[in-house]
């Protein structure tokens, strides 16, 4: 068969090897027989799961190029109840309150009649980076199997499955670069239903987006560096955009569950018959309902198999998510992070499971007034108690954590007590201040700043600008995440960076390594944005007669390329910040290489005018988590 000719410009081979040579320099500096089952293609069309012989996401995954021979890689054979990993700035920990699971019984760890192509969760899910996997550890996958990993399948480690440089041999750097997303950022390939400019009039089924909507803008490639989304088969002309993001940690995941009242998306309620009760926020994009339909689409795409997993394999995967609780719990300099020592401090994930447990137990609210759940899933899972502990209660499938004696502490704010120096020595106890101070900065304590012009933010609470502080968003102390249900629009490689004042300022402008697109939507549409053009790709336009609307520039579209909606381009969900100093890099496409980079963006995008002294106590807080 004729091999297909690389589709990488030239400028793209100097850029990577170029980054290449720097994800060189950083390490140096950093030391699932398919199963028979009744869940088969969806016929709705919808999502990653398409109706026979419509041509999209799941078969063309399962007909894209694999390694011609790969590895599966060493997959410890239990996981403990608590399991201890090393990561840049002390250790991070994973409990497990249901005690420790033999890997080869769970789907989680298990391809054989799962996937295609040897691929399980654990691929991209380390503990050592709170279950994701980033660039550091890729690379050391790469020199450990020469190229052979499982890890590095064209599918979604590749920047398109296209290019004969997929293919390139052990040492050459061709390889890398025909991945380069992944090997600089630790980004994959994420293939979404995206309507084709060009393609047949709507309703037609291939041109809707992920959630089967009409979508109120239409879209244009600006710029191509891979070739992809321009790509006969993994491109528009397929119905098919990529996008390139960072993994989602796969712990903690008990937090995402939605808010009563808060979602109210009419046209993925529509989509979904699930109650807005049930639906949790997952993906970058909130594209999943649930982790039910999150499992399977995983495993259809990046394990390349057209067959649904059955119930047990998906009760299996997202039950061992559901049951781990990550949390740092040594820092180099500040030592034990979670009062074991008797400092007062709650960090660690043993606590971080209490408050889940105290808080079910209380009843307790978030901010907003809204009880917190611990479990909840669809009522399509197997009933009975699932793992040890944990039962299942009424008629929407949620699952209640019982109280534990010993577990009782609730964790508010975690490291009050360093505010107190102890007898660890002066290096010690600066430390520990520091991530007290950090913390106070954090919850508002101390440092408060406007909010002004988010998306999901703003506009809900009814206030512009609105002040507060970072845990306004990150508004859920315990896991450090977003309790109030809506993705936000922050401004991330894209041209809706605004000020107080209504000017721009290019707080993180795109990069050449990620595609561009322009949404243009009807005027006024798009929350807290103006960009005025008139163009004959504008909504509204006649031959000869362009119309005039707003442009929205992007690298990825976030909720708005599954919704349809002008409105939610651009959001994307605020993640769980328990354990982040462990998974760089950060924002949905690795946009920020570290912490720093991380304050300094919010600093200059909120105009906090943080001292160099709290932007340090930040990045020590946020290690320690």
């Amino acid at each position: 068969m004729k091999k297909r000719v690389p589709r990488v410009p030239r400028i793209n081979l100097v850029l990577g090897l170029f980054v290449s040579l720097l994800v060189g320099v950083f390490l140096l500096l950093s030391v699932q027989a398919q199963v028979a089952t009744s869940q088969t293609v969806d016929p709705s069309g919808l999502g990653m799961q398409q109706p026979p012989g419509m041509g999209l996401i799941v078969p063309k995954s399962v007909a894209a190029p694999m390694l011609p021979s790969f590895s599966t890689g060493q997959i410890p054979p239990t996981i403990p109840k608590t399991l201890v990993s090393a990561d840049p700035t002390g250790q991070i920990t994973t409990y497990q309150p249901g005690g420790a699971i033999a890997t080869n019984s769970n789907a989680f760890f298990i391809s054989s009649g799962i996937t295609n192509n040897g691929r399980t969760c654990f691929t991209c899910h380390q503990p050592q980076n709170d279950w994701e996997i980033s660039p550091p550890e890729i690379m050391s996958e790469y020199l450990a199997t020469k190229g052979t990993s499982v890890l590095f399948h064209p599918i979604d480690a590749a920047v398109c499955p296209n290019s004969e440089l997929l293919f390139a041999k052990y040492p050459d750097p061709l390889f890398i670069l025909a991945r380069s997303q992944l090997f600089t950022r630790g980004n994959f390939r994420i293939a979404l239903n995206a309507p084709n400019p060009l393609g047949p009039p709507l309703p037609n089924a291939s041109h809707i987006t992920f959630d089967g909507s009409q979508p109120q803008w239409v879209l244009k490639v600006l710029y191509d560096p891979y070739g992809c989304e321009t790509d006969p088969t993994y491109g528009l002309p397929a119905n098919q955009l990529s996008v390139y993001r960072r993994p989602l940690n796969a712990t903690n995941v008990t937090f995402l569950v939605q808010d009563p009242g808060f979602y109210t998306d009419t046209a993925v309620a529509s989509a979904f018959p699930i109650s807005p009760e049930e639906r949790q926020e997952i993906m970058w994009d909130a594209r999943e309902r649930d982790l039910a339909t999150q499992f399977v689409d995983a495993t259809e795409f990046h394990g390349q198999t057209n067959i649904a997993p059955d119930s047990t394999y998906i009760a299996q995967g997202i039950l061992f998510q559901s049951g781990t609780f990550t949390a740092q719990t040594y820092n180099n300099v500040a030592k034990d992070l979670t009062g074991s020592d008797g400092s007062g401090a709650t960090g660690g994930p043993l606590n971080l499971y209490a408050s889940a447990v105290s808080r079910i137990a209380s009843t307790a609210t978030d901010l907003f007034g809204e009880p917190i759940a611990c479990f909840d899933y669809t009522s399509s899972l197997p009933a009975g108690p699932l793992v040890p502990g944990v039962t299942r209660t009424g008629d929407v499938g949620q699952f209640v954590c019982p109280g534990d004696p010993a577990l009782t502490v609730p964790v508010t704010q975690l490291f009050t007590a360093f505010a107190t120096p102890n007898s660890g020595g002066a290096v010690e106890n600066a430390m520990r201040e520091s991530i007290a101070r950090g913390e106070a900065i954090f919850t508002g304590k101390t440092v408060t700043f406007a909010i002004n012009d988010v998306p999901g933010f703003n506009d809900v609470v009814g206030h512009e600008p609105a002040g507060g502080s970072c845990s306004a968003c990150h508004n859920n102390l315990s896991a450090v995440n977003d309790a109030f249900g809506d993705p936000k629009r922050l401004g991330i490689m894209d041209n809706s960076n605004h000020t107080s004042d209504g000017g721009v300022v290019n707080v993180m402008p795109i990069t050449l390594d990620f595609p561009q697109f322009a949404f243009y939507c009807p005027t006024g549409t798009i929350t807290y944005f103006s960009n005025p053009v008139t163009s004959m790709n504008c909504p509204g336009s006649t031959p000869g007669h362009p119309a005039t609307c707003d442009e929205f520039d992007t690298t990825d579209a976030g909720k708005g390329l599954i919704t349809g909606k002008c409105a939610d381009l651009g959001k994307m969900k605020v993640p769980i910040l328990r354990g982040v100093g462990a998974r760089a890099p950060y924002f949905h496409g690795g946009n920020a290489l570290t912490l720093f980079d991380v304050v300094n963006f919010y600093n200059t995008r909120f105009n906090i005018g943080l001292t160099a002294q709290q932007k340090t106590d930040l990045v020590n807080y946020l290690s320690s988590l």
